[in-house]
């Protein structure tokens, strides 16, 4: 129950890897608001800096993404519009941090990747408590995190 926050780390680290290979994802990542903290790459591919830095220029837009689906308004930006490599696969995990992959079939891994997502959430949780509440600060004891899941299809060209 308390291990500590190095092993938490490796653990998120290696499930960032297993998520991404059972996607035959090119790059997988977790983020914050501030930015990526774990990144996880195919060492066949080319450097994903790229990627890395379309992800960090709208990780405004990736945690706006799940309040925009879930409200009436609807989604204002296409945040991945301008990106034509990739489908994605993103999770946010009570409004605090993101977990996206870059994958050719983002449906087909949100429909396999409910093992590894459980115990990626389980391990998050623990290594930043903060994570355990809301963007609101509900849900610290009693709730179980609220996943917020999105899959942006692979334009098609």
């Amino acid at each position: 129950m308390f291990e500590s926050h190095e092993k938490l780390g490796r653990e998120i680290q290696k499930l960032l890897g297993a998520l991404r290979g059972l996607g035959d994802g090119r790059y997988a990542c977790l983020l914050e608001p501030k930015g990526v903290l774990f990144e996880d790459a195919d060492p066949e591919e080319a450097a994903p800096w790229g990627l890395r830095r379309f992800l960090e220029e709208h990780t405004e837009g990736l945690f706006a993404l799940p309040r925009a689906l879930h409200s009436e308004a609807g989604v204002e930006e296409d945040v991945f519009g301008s990106w034509e490599d990739d489908g994605f696969f993103l999770v946010v995990v009570n409004g605090r941090v993101a977990v996206v992959v870059a994958c050719p079939e983002p449906q087909a891994l949100q429909e396999h990747a409910g093992r590894v997502l459980k115990v990626l959430v389980d391990r998050l949780v623990r290594y930043n408590t903060a994570w355990r509440a809301d963007e609101k600060g509900r849900g610290l004891f009693f709730s179980k995190p609220r996943l917020d899941t999105v899959v942006v299809e692979k334009p098609e060209g």
